[in-house]
């Protein structure tokens, strides 16, 4: 429903006056009715000041007291959450470092695994080095010691040989000691 201007300050006007109570007819009021008005402004007065009072005294202390004792328990909070911050941040950095130093140890432990099979690939190295040495040293001095068996046994056949053909063309006994020096002599000689 639309107003018209006439209409909507009446309408405001009305809701002032019934807003205002009986100080919308302060006006046309009397005297007995303004010493009623007092009266009743004096009571609603001292009945404020004495709710004012009640609540200062029996509820803004206590109420402070909870107010002030959960803001130190807020405070206490933030105060703990605040540290726990730190303590994990220190937490984070402290294992970063140890981290660190694990990827170091592990390099370390690789550099010397590395060393040490190197050192190990060099001793096997150098102790196959040395047995195939040994291995050829004993097998030319097999070769040494067969080439000498096998000289002796050939100048005990020659001496033998030519023993016995000296023996047929001489056909008397010769010393075969003596013979066997004259022939050792002789395959000295011809070396």
């Amino acid at each position: 429903m639309i107003l018209g201007i006439s209409e909507a300050i009446d309408e405001i006007i009305s809701t002032i006056t019934e807003a205002l109570g009986p100080l919308a007819n302060l006006k046309t009021a009397t005297t007995s009715d303004w010493l009623g008005y007092l009266a009743e402004v004096g009571i609603q007065l001292i009945s404020t000041i004495i709710l004012f009072l009640a609540v200062k005294f029996f509820l803004w202390k206590p109420i402070t007291n909870i107010l002030e004792k959960r803001r130190e328990a807020i405070d206490l909070e933030l105060k703990e959450a605040e540290d726990a911050k730190n303590n994990s941040i220190q937490i984070e950095q402290e294992l970063l470092q140890e981290k660190e130093r694990a990827k170091a140890e592990v390099k370390a432990l690789i550099s010397q695994a590395e060393h040490d099979a190197l050192v190990q690939k060099e001793s096997i190295i150098n102790d196959a080095k040395a047995e195939a040495k040994r291995r050829l040293d004993n097998l030319e001095n097999e070769l040494v010691q067969e080439k000498a068996n096998m000289e002796a046994d050939i100048k005990k056949e020659i001496v033998d040989i030519a023993f016995q053909a000296a023996e047929k063309i001489v056909a008397k006994e010769i010393d075969k000691d003596k013979y066997l020096d004259f022939i050792n002599d002789f395959l000295e000689e011809a070396k």
